[in-house]
């Protein structure tokens, strides 16, 4: 259907992401129904690729099999599994997904379903058992290949995040100390749009994500175009914000009925990890300033609002915030080996072997994942559901409710974020950022600047080639076989 037919079913995704409550699956499935009988294209269709919502393909396959015809499907996602699922109707989602996977194991599948990054993978297997492969995304649609000629410029991609308006503002102030620094950062525009041969023109790309699976990375990656990325204690803090893979909502870390999701060590320790030891006394210093510049705000915009009832809400935020200052402020030493409050702190069960000193940390090795796929998959021919998987779930580095901004405000979510920051540290390792070679890495903008300068691009560029012409025999055979 490329490029073919009508947009009138893309049209009803938007539609139901913004409402999800007001598209029930019966009733999209009936618009489908009708917008399938009005196209030809789709009614003569052989073959359905699938990429998002997995929801809206079930339900395309669901009215052509009404039809009589078996439209085979093959898949690649990179968003939740549940994503844009009809809230009420999961279990139908679930009835509809294994039945695709029944008719995948027969002598000739129906469908082919693969992810583009390793935490898909893993939360889709905690919630249904079924394993859906990793094939790395390349991006080679773009036609760009790295040519660089502006080698005073680095180019600083836009982020959907408050840090990349602070780090625009910071490197301004940086370069305005620095008259004869010989580099310049351009920052793009929120409204910008760059063509992808210009985007090969630059020495290097700095990039701050804000997921783990970003097809704009990909894309630089596979065109070998040098990537400036911060190091891992800024990643914390940025991958889980609002990407789509650390999604809070229940619904969305929904499991399979009939599916006993595999041993997982500290997958009940959120709640005693919320009660447990205090928190480091700089971090609670500085959480308390933070609270009283935003109670200072809340009581500001308290005096200006428009009625009493208003003013109330902004002064209880406020007096809650008050309260908070006064825990922060007792906090007592936190022991990071045992418990870790803050994104410092060890690795439990770390895949990534050691680094050398002063180096970035090598990605999870083909031979370790390898090693704890064996171990899962004969755990479970044995019906060993004890037997150790991750020590965390793959939804775990999200809060109970990302949406729930009341306990985002109080203590217990700014301090007390032990297992959260535990989980957030061990699936970081299994993001592409962690694990493709050639990437560079820096921990505060001072080394940003001096690395924009003593960037080896040829050496980076070397190492983004090798890799990116090894993956590409394994993505080229897959999907060749796939479609076989």
């Amino acid at each position: 259907m490329c490029d073919q037919g009508t947009t009138a079913l893309s049209r009803l995704f938007k539609d139901a992401e913004k409402d999800p409550y007001k598209f029930s699956w019966r009733a999209m499935v009936n618009t489908i129904e009708e917008i399938y009988a009005a196209d030809e294209h789709l009614r003569h269709a052989e073959l359905m690729v699938c990429t998002e919502p997995l929801a809206g393909c079930l339900m395309l396959r669901q009215v052509a099999a009404g039809h009589g015809r078996a439209l085979p499907l093959l898949g690649y996602f990179g968003v939740a599994l549940l994503n844009s699922c009809p809230p009420e109707d999961i279990d139908i989602f679930w009835d509809s997904f294994s039945q695709v996977w029944q008719m995948s194991g027969e002598e000739k599948p129906t469908a082919v379903l693969a992810v583009n990054n390793l935490i898909l993978s893993e939360q889709i297997y905690y919630q249904s058992g079924y394993r859906m492969p990793y094939i790395r995304a390349h991006g080679l649609y773009t036609g760009m290949s790295y040519a660089p000629t502006r080698l005073n410029e680095v180019l600083v991609w836009r982020a959907p995040l408050f840090m990349y308006s602070t780090t625009r503002c910071a490197m301004d102030r940086f370069m305005q100390g620095m008259p004869d620094f010989p580099m310049f950062f351009k920052f793009m525009e929120e409204d910008e749009s760059i063509a992808y041969e210009d985007v090969a023109k630059y020495k290097a790309a700095v990039l701050i994500p804000w997921d783990h699976a970003l097809m704009t990375f990909y894309e630089l990656y596979s065109a070998r175009v040098p990537l400036l990325l911060p190091a891992a204690e800024w990643m914390y803090r940025f991958l889980y914000q609002r990407g789509q893979l650390s999604v809070g909502e229940r619904m969305y870390q929904a499991i399979m009925p009939g599916h006993t999701p595999p041993h997982v060590e500290f997958a009940d320790a959120e709640e005693y990890k919320e009660k447990s030891g205090p928190p480091d006394p700089k971090t609670g210093m500085a959480s308390a300033k933070t609270a009283r510049g935003v109670a200072e705000d809340m009581l500001t915009r308290g005096l200006a609002a428009p009625d009493v009832e208003t003013a109330k809400q902004y002064l209880k935020a406020a007096l809650e915030l008050v309260q908070d200052m006064r825990y922060f402020l007792t906090v007592a030493e936190n022991k990071t080996h045992e418990d870790s409050y803050s994104s410092m702190g060890v690795v439990r069960r770390s895949a990534i072997a050691a680094a050398t000193p002063g180096a970035p940390a090598p990605g999870l090795s083909a031979a370790a994942a390898s090693a704890a796929e064996r171990a899962q998959r004969m755990a479970a021919a044995a019906g060993d559901r004890t037997a150790p998987w991750h020590p965390y779930t793959p939804f775990q580095m999200s809060p109970r409710d990302s949406n729930d901004w009341t306990r985002m405000r109080k203590g217990g979510w700014w301090l007390r974020r032990g297992v959260r920051f535990d989980a957030m540290r061990y699936w970081y390792q299994y993001s592409d950022f962690a694990r493709f070679p050639g990437l560079r890495y820096f921990s505060n903008l001072p080394e940003l600047i001096c690395m924009a300068q003593s960037l080896d691009v040829h050496a980076a560029a070397a190492e983004m080639r090798r890799y990116n012409e090894e993956s590409l025999i394994h993505s080229a055979a897959f999907w060749t076989s796939s479609l076989v």
